[in-house]
């Protein structure tokens, strides 16, 4: 599990500070969050909460670090797909 937050963390972060003002980053997000469940899926229930709760709260505390609306949009979406999970 350790090996799923670090990827996920990753990409999501390394999103977040490459997106610009076109949206070009929402395809990207979307393919991210679609891995992401894909990977949730084949852990146990318990497993897939814990993974959740570890990214969504290390996502939380670095959106507060982005002053730039775009780079902040991404970890925040991705937030409220965690949230509606």
């Amino acid at each position: 599990m350790t090996e799923l937050y670090g990827r996920y963390h990753g990409r999501l972060l390394a999103l977040a500070r490459t997106a610009t003002a076109d949206k070009a980053w929402r395809a990207k997000l979307r393919e991210i969050l679609s891995d992401f469940d894909d990977n949730c899926r084949q852990l146990p229930p318990l497993g897939r909460a814990v993974l959740r709760n570890e990214v969504a709260s290390q996502i939380e505390r670095e959106a507060l670090q982005f002053s730039d609306p775009d780079k902040q949009a991404v970890l925040v979406i991705a937030l409220k797909h965690f949230d509606s999970l």
